[in-house]
């Protein structure tokens, strides 16, 4: 669900690099996925991913892998990962956004994989829609299920165009696209003359 809606509005294909950021990491199975389907697409560029989960701990004990997902981290504790034969890397980090999320990382795709904020408001606090904004490129594509007003609202005030996506019998889910920071109010009228 979270990859073909990025991959629509920000295609891999033509690109030299693509960075994925997936906050609430878990297993990892988005960027799973994500990998998955650059490789189905013979995508040859440089991927570099950063999964953030809180709670690694809680993942104790992993099923078995599903052997067509390629997922190297799997099973291991936090920490960097590598692709033997392709130049894919990343991290799994044992960190919560919006502290863990590093500004200037120039995400492409970003899987945003929470609860719900009214069950879990711990994991929507304020300052994340503007941290994410600060991790992600320009033209960024945000996608995630949690279809909540405070999150639509939080993230378009941040600079994110964001897109309520309706599927006859499927759950709702977002797509945001990073716009850009809000524009810059016009200059006063005594700056103006001086």
């Amino acid at each position: 669900m979270f990859v073909r809606p990025a991959a629509e509005a920000r295609p891999a294909a033509g690109r030299e690099r693509l960075r994925i950021l997936e906050v609430g990491f878990g297993r990892g199975l988005n960027t799973a996925c994500a990998l998955a389907e650059l490789a189905r697409a013979g995508f040859a560029g440089e991927v570099q991913a950063l999964g953030l989960e809180p709670n690694p701990g809680l993942l104790v004990p992993w099923p078995e892998r599903p052997a067509e997902l390629p997922a190297p981290w799997w099973g291991r504790p936090p920490g960097p990962w590598r692709l033997p034969d392709r130049p894919w890397s990343g991290e799994v980090r044992p960190a919560a956004a919006p502290e863990g999320l590093p500004p200037g990382f120039g995400a492409d795709w970003i899987f945003l994989d929470l609860f719900s904020p009214g069950a879990h408001p711990e994991d929507w606090r304020p300052g994340l829609a503007p941290a994410l904004a600060r991790a992600a490129a320009p033209g960024a594509v945000l996608t995630t299920y949690t279809c909540a007003r405070v999150v639509r609202d939080r993230l378009a005030e941040a600079g994110w165009r964001v897109e309520r996506r309706r599927r006859a019998g499927r759950k709702d889910h977002l797509r945001a696209v990073l716009a850009g920071p809000p524009p810059l109010p016009p200059p006063s009228p005594a700056a103006a003359t001086a």
